[in-house]
């Protein structure tokens, strides 16, 4: 039995343990994160920073956001990240013992104070917000041409349909630049990023020179994985989301015979072949079908289709590809049957085979695709793309190469699968003064607003990029010298003003 004093003592210690932890437990997670002062290093550019601080438990973090003020004088909007507490997880960017979290932060000026705003979510709902400034030096890589446009029409208020630009090029990774024509990103390695997009987590650029898949994380960081197929021997053109993985354009050899762009192979992020098209298979098939002889059509070791785009279409289960040699063709996705073919009927393929011939839409309004790339389908279905107006390179000696047009232009065409017919339901022809034969793109940011890259214009010695609506209302338009397309293949609108990195 306890003595008086000792029971006293015993009911004290009590009551003030228990008023201890009711404290504790009355305050939020992010009041308990213990977040201290934020460190920060310089990253691989100067686009991105490093930044850490204290975090105690990892299991009650969210999400960790930051905003980056707009430069004063500027329009787009201010950059806008979010990295999920599973982003961060994947990367190992908690360390127990220490008790310290660290992650980028990407999309900065370089040459500039930047203004961060840094908000900590967690699972509760609570919230620690910090603001800081990340001083930066000026940007000295492979892609300072990016940082000097000619300013041809400078973006005003008025909104162009998006912020941002993801720019694929022949000098570097990506690069990021904002609507008014800003550098927010570029990475320090990989000189080619023809074939690239953003997934969830990071980019993806596949090596024009070999079978591997990069990973280039927002830091700059690069993992690389080999495709599991010994045949393909590297990427070309473009990579494209797909139905559960990306769409690969690879180049093959088979038997010592080498299969220039003509498979579409659709992989996995670790390099592995989930389901492969062979567009020489698929047309022969078709073609003797139909009563033809392909032999003089599709010519293995010849680059007679020039894959140069490829996406999926969720709408229908179909897969578009742009054979830049011939025409852009529908395929169903699970068989690889064709659906239709849309293209210059002046070519070999519509003159010389009826099989083919009957496969053609009709186009019954405008002009048709020649040479086209960068293809993309609106949300009403309505394909876009743009069109070079280029006839063929890689035709059989004395068959028809079809047109060759005096300019270029974006145009998108509403399709009747079941007439069979194709309308360009809009263009834009820039008076017929612009004329980029090769690469280039056209894509939608808001409905009805267009961001249109001219990659070669002026004998392929430089490129554009044009903002513009609907009616030919130009919000802005940057000039860039080049060589080739290697400054510009295609530029797509991008979202770093309400990016989540998952």
């Amino acid at each position: 039995m306890k003595s008086p004093i000792t029971l006293f003592l015993w009911i004290l210690l009590t009551i003030l343990l228990s008023a201890c932890g009711g404290k504790d437990h009355d305050k939020t997670q992010a009041e308990r994160a213990g977040i201290g002062a934020i460190a920060q290093a310089a990253g691989a550019t100067p686009f991105v920073a490093q930044l850490s601080h204290t975090l105690h438990d990892f299991s009650h973090l969210d999400s960790v956001h930051y905003t980056i003020a707009a430069r004063p004088g500027t329009h787009s909007r201010p950059v806008s990240v979010t990295y999920d507490r599973a982003w961060l997880g994947r990367r190992a960017a908690w360390d127990g013992p220490s008790e310290r979290i660290a992650f980028p932060v990407f999309g900065l000026y370089a040459n500039h104070r930047n203004e961060l705003t840094l908000t900590t979510r967690f699972r509760d709902g609570s919230l620690h917000q910090s603001t800081l400034a990340v001083v930066t030096g000026a940007y000295t890589g492979p892609a300072t041409l990016y940082a000097t446009p000619e300013v041809r029409t400078a973006r005003g208020a008025a909104s162009p349909g998006f912020d941002y630009m993801l720019v694929k090029n022949g000098i570097t990774m990506p690069v990021i630049l904002d609507s008014d024509g800003q550098m927010r990103w570029a990475g320090a390695a990989v000189a080619n990023s023809f074939s690239s997009l953003f997934g969830d987590d990071a980019f993806y650029l596949g090596d024009q020179a070999a079978p591997l898949l990069h990973r280039v994380d927002v830091d700059g960081s690069v993992r690389s994985s080999r495709l599991d197929d010994p045949r393909f021997t590297n990427f070309h053109h473009e990579l494209a989301r797909g139905k559960s993985g990306f769409l690969a354009e690879l180049d093959a050899e088979v038997g010592g015979v080498r299969l220039i762009e003509s498979i579409l192979a659709e992989i996995d992020l670790s390099g592995r072949v989930l389901k492969e098209w062979d567009l020489g298979q698929i047309f022969r098939a078709a073609m003797r079908a139909g009563g033809d002889n392909p032999d003089n059509f599709v010519r293995d070791g010849v680059d007679w289709f020039h894959m140069n785009s490829a996406i999926y279409d969720a709408q229908d289960n179909t897969l578009l590809i742009s054979s830049r040699e011939n025409f852009v063709v529908k395929l169903d996705y699970d068989t690889g049957a064709i659906r239709w073919l849309l293209g210059d009927t002046g070519k070999h393929w519509y003159v010389n085979y009826p099989s083919l011939r009957a496969l053609a839409l009709r186009v019954t309004e405008g002009k048709a695709p020649i040479g086209q790339h960068s293809l993309s389908v609106a949300p009403n279905g309505e394909l876009i793309l743009f069109n070079n107006g280029l006839a063929s390179f890689n035709q059989p000696a004395g068959a028809p190469a079809g047109q060759n047009r005096s300019y270029s232009t974006p145009s998108r065409y509403a399709i009747d699968d079941k007439a069979r017919t194709a309308r360009e339901v809009w263009t834009w022809d820039a008076n017929r003064e612009l004329l980029s034969d090769i690469c280039s793109s056209t894509y939608e940011g808001a409905p009805g607003q267009y961001l249109v890259a001219y990659s070669s214009l002026a004998a392929r010695t430089k490129a554009r990029l044009v903002a513009l609506d609907g009616a030919g209302q130009v919000a802005f338009d940057y000039a860039y010298p080049s060589e080739v397309c290697n400054t510009v293949f295609i530029a797509q609108p991008f979202r770093l003003d309400g990016l989540r990195l998952r």
